[in-house]
């Protein structure tokens, strides 16, 4: 699977909320989708990426395009190329592609499992400040406080943010976060098993065949629900970062709130 990365325009690109739409790549103005989330997806799941027009670039800009396209997939295979010349056999009938290995290649997925493996993360020469962190909390975010943090204030260094979370004004919902570049969005991932009777679970397939591992992870009170998000950045700050987002979440008081089924004002969209 070959992504063939515009060396030259990437940052603008990566940094750009244009939908795929509003530059002209289909018909359907439907279709919300931006160019910087079709280019990281494309990104994470390729095991070969050719990045072409680093003629353009000077040594110090490849690099550091190489630096962050390793860190958001960190299997991938890079190609330098200029008008596109790649040598045929780096690129046909490798024998490269898995399926099931491509799918698990993004990097955010490998923080995840090497934060659980308990390895931390695998950091990047010092030259391009290119490094990643797992926020975890068990508390629910304050649906005004993250909306504003987010819409606001959210750090214009983080390159990459993947994971799920939780509002305090919807207990029930988990919530899928992604953000790449200039685009943020978020959108529901289903419910988590603590809002259904243990009953309600075991009719449920991934429920039984992974009863271990929910029930070791499980809190006294609040159940399966967590923020887990893996931020990768450059030049990040990190501890500014994990206390920034540790003020969006809601104190002791508003979980009393929240547990006595008290109303929030919420602005985060309405999805089905």
């Amino acid at each position: 699977m070959v992504t063939v990365v515009d060396a030259f325009n990437f940052g603008r690109d990566f940094g750009s909320i244009d939908t795929i739409y509003q530059r002209e790549l289909n018909d359907d103005a439907a279709d919300t989708r931006t160019i910087v989330n079709l280019l990281t997806e494309q990104i994470e799941f390729a095991d070969v990426l050719i990045l072409n027009k680093t003629d353009l670039m000077t040594p110090r800009q490849v690099g550091e395009l190489k630096a962050i396209l390793h860190k958001l997939n960190p299997k991938a295979k890079l190609i330098e190329s200029q008008f596109s010349k790649v040598d045929p056999a780096e690129i046909l009938n490798t024998g490269r592609f898995d399926f099931e290995e491509a799918s698990q290649s993004a990097g955010w997925i490998q923080e995840l499992q090497n934060h659980k493996d308990g390895i931390g993360h695998t950091p990047e020469t010092e030259e391009y400040g290119i490094s990643s962190f797992v926020f975890r909390d068990r508390r629910p975010f304050h649906p005004v406080r993250f909306w504003a943090y987010l819409s606001e204030n959210f750090p214009a260094g983080i390159i990459r943010s993947k994971g799920l979370f939780w509002l305090a004004s919807r207990p029930d919902d988990a919530l899928n976060f992604s953000q790449a570049g200039g685009s943020l969005r978020a959108e529901a991932a289903g419910v988590w098993w603590a809002s259904m009777p243990f009953g309600k679970r075991t009719e449920y397939g991934a429920f039984m065949e992974n009863q271990k591992d929910i029930e070791s992870r499980w809190h006294k009170r609040f159940g399966d629900r967590q923020n887990e998000l893996v931020i990768i950045g450059q030049d990040l700050k990190q501890a500014q970062v994990t206390a920034e987002l540790q003020d969006c979440l809601c104190t002791e008081m508003e979980l009393k709130h929240m547990e006595n089924k008290g109303p929030f004002k919420d602005p985060f969209p309405v999805w089905e």
